[in-house]
């Protein structure tokens, strides 16, 4: 295996802080607003706050804009919050975000008390749901209204840069059921045809459920008039039934943290022009995976940590391909960070909880993977997110 850093030719250099200084990252998929980062794991607080810490090594890292994941309404607020707060911009990473309901969060279009860290774990209501909003859709009404309102007041905003996170789950049923996931799947797309900048880039969430994630998808694509209107959104933005929806031609869209085949890879790819693949740690934990990462076009690629979680591991395939590469900072157990004094807490990580830093891991096996230099690679991985998301 031929290991490039940066420099053509060169086999096995080390990951040194001069190649890191060449790079320069967009993590697409920073999910900021977890609890984690705020020192809560399962519910329990193991330590203060680390953002400012967080954001700092990202920024000696290179990474330069990171796009924060909205997956509620409640949460993608909070993301407008940390993408303005003063505590955090000035460190060198400019802070972005989307707005959107991710699958495992739709159960709060049924009025359920859900996020991405509290699933419901109770398959046999989730099943249920779907059925329910469709006989009573009210209250989902105002919940998409809530939604879309959001969008709105956030629209004129240069740091608002996608609706989502969006999609389908089909391995965590545990979160909410495969009809509520496709119902409000669609109904979010459809909103997103609405609002008054229907261009907004998409940021995308698909796993284990490729065939049903195209066959919308492509709804939007070739358009269609919906005639039903179950939960209202005419009312909602003010325009008369029936709808026709379809995505404008040059609307670009981003799958994220893609962990599908070659063949799932080569659906998605089909939908448009303007379809992308985002990759992380855990697109190439297999080798499987990492067939993917050779052959997605290095022009439809972008990269994200989707920390907290999605780093890579010793026991992932994609692992051989970090050969040489030594982390700048050391880790230590969640309960241990409180223990760590201030000055060093700058220089600390929490074991099992990744972080945007790692960006440069990512892109240093995607770069070896394709046979790219990685500042080759970084380059027009940059430009492809700038054009995507903004810069």
């Amino acid at each position: 295996m031929v290991v490039w850093y940066g420099r053509i030719g060169v086999v096995g250099q080390r990951f040194v802080s001069g190649v890191r200084r060449m790079c320069s990252y967009y993590d697409i998929g920073l999910n900021l607003t977890d609890p984690m980062y705020r020192g809560v794991y399962n519910g329990k607080k193991y330590h203060e706050s680390d953002v400012r810490e967080v954001v700092s090594r990202a920024s000696e890292c290179g990474v330069r804009c990171a796009l924060l994941t909205g997956s509620s309404v409640v949460e993608s607020r909070r993301c407008v919050e940390l993408a303005h707060s003063d505590e955090l911009n000035g460190n060198g990473v400019k802070l972005k975000y989307t707005i959107g309901v991710h699958p495992c969060c739709v159960n709060e279009f049924a009025d359920q008390d859900v996020g991405i860290d509290n699933p419901s774990h109770d398959e046999a209501l989730n099943e249920t749901l779907g059925l329910k909003v469709l006989e009573s859709p009210e209250s989902s009404h105002l919940k998409l209204k809530e939604l879309y309102e959001l969008i709105e007041e956030r629209i004129a905003d240069s740091s608002f840069s996608a609706i989502g996170e969006i999609g389908l789950d089909y391995d965590r049923f545990y979160y909410s059921g495969k009809q509520m996931q496709r119902i409000f799947f669609e109904e979010q797309l459809k909103l997103s045809c609405l609002v008054s900048n229907p261009r907004l880039p998409l940021f995308l969430h698909m796993r284990n459920c490729c065939d049903d994630f195209v066959a919308i998808m492509k709804k939007f694509v070739d358009g269609f008039h919906d005639k039903d209107d179950k939960f209202g959104l005419a009312s909602i933005a003010g325009v008369e039934k029936p709808v026709f929806y379809k995505f404008k031609p040059e609307r670009m869209f981003v799958t994220h943290s893609f962990t599908g085949s070659v063949a799932d890879l080569e659906k998605i790819l089909a939908l448009s022009p303007h379809s992308y693949i985002g990759m992380n740690g855990c697109s190439l934990k297999s080798e499987e995976n990492i067939d993917c990462a050779r052959a997605v076009p290095v022009e439809r690629l972008l990269l994200e940590t989707d920390a907290p979680w999605c780093d890579i591991r010793r026991t992932h395939y994609s692992y051989q391909f970090l050969s040489g590469y030594e982390s700048p900072y050391k880790s230590v157990k969640r309960d241990k960070l409180s223990k760590v004094s201030q000055d060093d807490r700058w220089k600390t990580m929490v074991k099992g909880r990744n972080e945007p830093c790692t960006m440069e891991q990512v892109a240093l096996v995607v770069a070896n993977v394709k046979e790219i230099p990685l500042k080759q690679l970084t380059e027009i991985v940059w430009d492809n997110s700038c054009r995507v998301y903004g810069g």
